[in-house]
């Protein structure tokens, strides 16, 4: 009589961890403001009929929601957790000190449209940081995704004061974070770095 066994998982190279990380964050930040900028062209556009007055929860509750999550993925990721929750809470905070920015030029301008330029920095912010992995790994993929969100950043300029802004946005978010981010979670079966 023989005995099964399942065989063992196989262990996670440090050099594995660090990517499906990433894939994580890149998967739950694709996933949260994508939803939210959902949100935001639904209330917009009349397809969900909410007053607009909600629009001010929206990112807050993202942004809030994003970080708890990501302080989970930190606790449980040991370093690799810890390397790639630095580089997304320097995402957001960079994003945060620009808001803050556009919110007081708002403020003293009186003219409130400007923050509606919050999605296409936003989107230039992945531009760079996906030319950054490109440089770094020397791999085509990135500097794919870096065109990706920079076609959508001018895509989303062109859109500025309209609903379909958000849902466009979102649609970038979906090329650029959130598929890109499944494709590391599941390493074994993906490279996107392109190699």
């Amino acid at each position: 009589m023989t005995a099964f066994a399942p065989a063992a998982a196989p262990a996670v190279s440090s050099a594995d961890a660090l990517p499906r990380m990433a894939g994580r964050v890149l998967t739950l930040a694709g996933a949260v403001f994508g939803a939210s900028n959902l949100f935001q062209w639904a209330v917009l556009s009349g397809a969900l009929p909410l007053s607009p007055a909600f629009l001010a929860l929206t990112w807050p509750v993202a942004v809030i929601g994003f970080i708890v999550m990501l302080r989970r993925l930190r606790s449980r990721g040991g370093e690799a957790g810890r390397r790639a929750a630095g580089w997304s809470r320097m995402a957001i905070f960079t994003m945060l000190g620009i808001a803050a920015a556009l919110l007081t030029a708002s403020a003293l301008t009186g003219r409130w449209e400007m923050m509606a330029w919050m999605s296409p920095i936003a989107l230039g912010i992945y531009v760079i940081a996906w030319a950054v992995v490109a440089v770094r790994m020397r791999r085509a993929l990135p500097a794919l995704l870096s065109l990706i969100a920079f076609v959508g950043a001018a895509g989303v300029v062109g859109l500025i004061g309209t609903p379909e802004q958000y849902l466009a946005y979102a649609a970038t978010l979906l090329l650029i974070a959130l598929t890109p981010g499944l494709c590391w979670r599941m390493a074994a079966n993906c490279d996107p770095s392109g190699g």
